[in-house]
């Protein structure tokens, strides 16, 4: 299974690392996994979702719409 750290999703879904600790800590993209040293860690279907949330955004739809 593949595991992205959060500046790789940063870099993958044009989002800031701070927006993803936003979405991760409100329960809207919880991480999959932490490392040995607490660092967060997602799947691909994180990713996906990262990637919904941002076309949502983009189109002008507001996260309580979107969730």
């Amino acid at each position: 299974m593949t595991r992205y750290q959060i500046g790789e999703l940063a870099r993958m879904t044009g989002l800031t690392v701070r927006t993803i600790r936003f979405y991760s800590d409100s329960g809207l993209i919880p991480p999959t996994d932490r490392t040995a040293g607490g660092y967060r860690t997602y799947d691909t279907e994180a990713l996906a979702r990262l990637k919904l949330v941002r076309t949502l955004r983009d189109l002008g739809v507001d996260l309580p719409t979107a969730g």
